[in-house]
């Protein structure tokens, strides 16, 4: 069956999407309620430093310990995670520069696009992630994370209100979907590959309390099918990407 499944994905794949689907077997699908040590908050608000150290697992070749690298990403000296507000993009950044230093001695590439506060040193200028640039964003040395916003719509003012925010690991890209790894028990406990429909907003705006916003919502994209919203949300629109290649 596993070996007919591979000749269904060679017959329907052109070979530049195997490129981009090549390592999503090969990431990690953690799930964030399962980091259950002191002072964790069972996990709850860990989705960044979950989402990232999938990918540090594949591009440092250490699957044995992933659990204490959640734990060290967390930390106050790393992504400094909150119990109540989760981590923010500065977080992300920082915790990525440094563990890179650590345990690779450095990268060629760490940068953001989105419209969320971050450090000038990683700024891109770019607000509205790029498909192209998603859909090309993952081999053995290179990684992406996604910052998704949830949103409630408002259609008289066509308004898309921010409630809230998660952190995905991108694994890989065909032609129609974004591949994810998503830490949230929504989308249950088992690995899986989710292979997530998406679109472009083609009016509106992102409101919400967070600085950045108001901004025009045209250009950004929104997940769909494959993806799980959180319960009372509208959509999922991906507010900003993180990029880092070794």
């Amino acid at each position: 069956m596993k070996i007919l499944c591979w000749v269904i994905l060679l017959y329907c794949y052109p070979l530049a999407c195997l490129a981009d689907l090549a390592y999503i077997n090969q990431i990690p699908d953690f799930t964030q309620t399962d980091v259950a040590f002191s002072g964790s908050g069972n996990g709850q608000q860990f989705c960044a430093p979950v989402a990232v150290s999938n990918s540090i697992v594949l591009l440092s070749g250490n699957t044995q310990e992933q659990i204490d690298l959640i734990a060290l990403l967390a930390s106050s000296e790393y992504m400094n995670t909150s119990l109540k507000n989760g981590t923010g993009t500065t977080g992300v950044l920082r915790g990525v520069n440094r563990i890179a230093k650590e345990l690779f001695g450095g990268y060629s590439k760490l940068e953001y696009q989105g419209w969320r506060k971050h450090p000038a040193k990683y700024s891109t200028g770019i607000v509205r992630p790029e498909i192209t640039k998603l859909k090309n964003a993952i081999s053995s040395r290179s990684a992406a994370w996604l910052n998704v916003g949830w949103y409630r719509y408002e259609k008289a003012r066509d308004q898309y209100r921010r409630i809230g925010g998660h952190w995905v690991t991108l694994v890989g890209a065909d032609n129609e979907h974004l591949v994810i790894h998503d830490p949230s028990p929504r989308a249950g406990r088992v690995f899986s590959n989710e292979f997530v429909e998406y679109r472009t907003i083609d009016s509106g705006m992102l409101v919400g309390d967070k600085k950045g916003l108001p901004v025009e919502a045209k250009g950004y994209l929104m997940l769909g099918k494959g993806f799980h919203l959180k319960r009372g949300t509208d959509f999922a629109i991906v507010d900003g990407a993180v990029f880092f290649r070794l």
